[in-house]
């Protein structure tokens, strides 16, 4: 698997991104919205509309909707993510979604659907290992970490060491959470080819010595905790 590290200060939480368009363009800052939604055919039409709107459209945002599984007590059944490469386009994003008719359009439905908002947040991109731009599926664990200076290296050697297993899976990314409820403060996700994949990966990675390496490493730097399955339903614009 053709790999890739971004560099990364630990210190002031910012990250070096390398410009090779070879390797996947990983955004800088992800806005995440998780809610309940009891009719998916419903929401997916919904953002969908919005998305192909003519005035979100030309923008080109990139965005996904994932369905999420396996979120234990939590009622998040769903997540829209914005990938946004930097401050302007996250700017731009809230100067065309403020006037927008489709966005207000897009609340409604959502609204009439009975769509519960459960959180959001706002988070960067500290770490990414590999390429997940052909994924379906993935997994995400949120952590509470108090000392990232340790965390964040034993991840980033672990995420190295673990992308060369048969079940490594596509991609590895740890993210520091700037804004939003919760008492997280970074995530972690995996991806993958499918759900089969992902499910192969979690019967696997607890039992490999990166695993071991990085749990005696990381030590009581972080605590552990939601953890689900995602599965892609809509793409737009990746890169």
């Amino acid at each position: 698997m053709k790999k890739i590290i971004f560099m990364f200060l630990i210190s002031t939480s910012l990250v070096v991104f390398s410009d090779n368009h070879d390797e996947p363009n990983y955004s800088k800052f992800q806005a995440n919205y998780f809610f309940n939604c009891p009719n998916e055919p419903a929401c997916g039409a919904a953002f969908d509309k919005l998305m192909k709107s003519p005035e979100v459209a030309k923008e080109n945002f990139e965005a996904s909707l994932l369905r999420v599984v396996h979120a234990g007590s939590s009622d998040i059944t769903h997540t829209v993510q914005f990938y946004y490469k930097s401050k302007e386009r996250y700017q731009r994003a809230g100067e065309v979604f403020s006037n927008s008719s489709a966005f207000a359009e897009f609340g409604q439905s959502m609204e009439a659907v009975g769509v519960e908002t459960i959180f959001n947040n706002l988070t960067s991109y500290l770490i990414a290992e590999g390429d997940g731009r052909n994924s379906t599926a993935g997994v995400t664990f949120f952590a509470d970490v108090s000392n990232p200076a340790v965390y964040a290296p034993a991840f980033a050697k672990m995420a190295a060491k673990m992308s060369e297993e048969a079940f490594g899976g596509n991609s590895y990314v740890l993210r520091a959470q700037h804004l939003g409820n919760g008492n997280s403060t970074h995530s972690v996700s995996v991806s993958f080819d499918d759900a089969a994949a992902a499910l192969e990966f979690l019967a696997n990675y607890p039992n490999t010595v990166q695993f071991q390496e990085f749990m005696q490493e990381a030590g009581t730097s972080f605590q552990p905790g939601l953890s689900f399955m995602t599965i892609n339903l809509l793409d737009y614009n990746p890169d």
